[in-house]
């Protein structure tokens, strides 16, 4: 009977820590502020892993469009992207549903860009188009605040697009990583309009713990006084180098969270990476038997499992 009892109030103890959580971040008004604080200038290939989700804003030409900054983003493979799940929330989950409005665009520093939007490589950019999103199916912002994009072309990798590795070692990381994104220089509504990248204080499990008066084993928590990022650069990466992660390869960072939300009396919330290895990695095993089932059957049945959007 002990452990039965113990079960629930553990259940209970869970289930307030995340209500805490929620409500906390859930409407912050600094959630959706986007920002990199103190950041420089990203060079080039320095940051070759981060997309930018952009939307379209204005109708430049019949054929062009003015194309702006959504989210940041993580190449994991060659035409999968690691992101954030509440950059889809907005409007009922918009762009959940209508993906295909979306581009994903590697290779650019800018923020603003004029283009057609069509799938294509060069050397200025490389532009390619959302053909599937999935979203974590218990995300509750902040909780398992993570996506996986799927792109339609894969990316060529080259010096200035490249792949970033995910963590899979719950392990406490250097206290120095850096993150990059696009967004405002500070409290302002200035927007950056180049890549910026900042180095970011990164506070072990224990701190998080003991400032968040919980278990926050599901994120990495920074400290912003030096510098920072917010949610303009939503999804973008936190990478480190010099890890015990085993995924870590020499002269690669590591990526080992996504950015998610922050509030004013707190820190900075990444998802931690590492703690959704098996849903990742389970993810793409669907998405291949998808794939497979695509390639041999016109009219395919889909498994959703992971809120799988297509």
């Amino acid at each position: 009977m002990l452990p039965q009892i113990f079960l629930l109030l553990l259940t209970i103890a869970t289930r307030t820590n995340q209500e805490r959580i929620i409500t906390t971040l859930k409407y912050s008004t600094f959630r959706v502020a986007p920002k990199v604080i103190h950041g420089n200038p990203v060079l080039k290939g320095q940051v070759p892993y981060l997309v930018s989700i952009k939307e379209s804003s204005i109708n430049i030409t019949r054929a062009k469009k003015l194309w702006v900054n959504l989210c940041g983003g993580s190449i994991i493979k060659s035409t999968q992207v690691l992101t954030a799940a509440h950059c889809f929330e907005d409007k009922n989950f918009y762009y959940a549903k209508n993906f295909y409005l979306l581009r994903v665009v590697a290779g650019n520093t800018r923020n603003d860009l004029i283009d057609s939007g069509r799938t294509s490589t060069s050397e200025k950019a490389q532009w390619r188009t959302i053909v599937r999103v999935a979203i974590h199916e218990r995300f509750n912002f902040p909780l398992n605040d993570i996506a996986l994009v799927i792109v339609d072309t894969p990316f060529v990798f080259s010096d200035t697009v490249n792949y970033i590795i995910p963590a899979r070692k719950l392990t406490d990381y250097p206290k120095t990583c850096i993150a990059a994104g696009f967004g405002q220089t500070g409290k302002g509504p200035e927007m950056s309009r180049e890549l910026l990248w900042a180095d970011i204080a990164v506070l072990s499990r224990q701190q998080c713990n003991t400032w968040w008066e919980m278990e926050m084993n599901d994120f990495i928590c920074t400290n912003s006084q030096a510098s920072d990022v917010g949610g303009g650069d939503s999804g973008g990466p936190l990478a480190c180098y010099g890890t015990l992660d085993p995924n870590e390869q020499k002269g690669r960072d590591l990526l080992v969270g996504v950015v998610s939300g922050k509030n004013y009396d707190k820190t900075t919330l990444f998802t931690r990476v590492s703690a959704f290895d098996h849903w990742t990695c389970n993810l793409v095993h669907l998405l291949l038997k998808c794939a497979l089932i695509e390639e041999s059957n016109k009219h395919p049945t889909y498994i959703i499992k992971h809120r799988l959007l297509n």
